[in-house]
């Protein structure tokens, strides 16, 4: 509002010098306003980009880095935990991500043709390893038996990051 005040201020400033007869006034009184055009302008784009600045912050400590890696180790510790524990656990929460990356890694659609694509599994990984990764191979229903651990689940990661 005070902008706009003194905006109408000037003009009719401006307005008495021109009808005066102090024309050589006149372009500083104009460059007065520019001036002031100008800065008022700047001064507006200094103001958008620390706010941009503020907004990106806050979404950088949001979804930045350090929190990505902290739900990247927390989830990696879950699926560690999950192959310690029992078979259920495995085929319900490992083997599908295992046979999802199998499928992406290798190109074989399980879908498709499934001799090929276990032809391949127990060339990839062995017959040992191939049952855990094994989308058939499932039996999400049994609590008793044994999840093979971590040793087989980093064994199955590095053959797999080895594609």
């Amino acid at each position: 509002m005070t902008i706009v005040v003194g905006a109408v201020l000037m003009i009719a400033l401006i307005e008495l010098v021109a009808l005066s007869n102090q024309r050589e006034m006149l372009p500083i009184l104009v460059g007065v306003p520019v001036l002031g055009a100008l800065a008022l302008l700047l001064w507006s784009l200094v103001e958008r980009s620390r706010a941009q600045a503020r907004d990106l912050d806050d979404h950088d400590f949001e979804n930045g880095p350090a929190e990505m890696l902290s739900r990247w180790h927390a989830r990696a510790q879950m699926l560690a935990t999950r192959a310690d524990g029992t078979r259920a656990d495995w085929d319900r929460y490992l083997r599908p991500l295992l046979a999802k990356e199998f499928e992406l890694s290798s190109g074989h659609r399980i879908a498709k043709n499934r001799k090929a694509t276990e032809a391949a599994g127990r060339l990839q990984f062995g017959p040992e390893l191939w049952r855990w990764v094994d989308p058939a191979n499932s039996s999400p229903r049994d609590q008793t038996s044994r999840a093979p651990g971590r040793a087989a689940l980093d064994e199955i990661l590095r053959r797999l990051q080895s594609m």
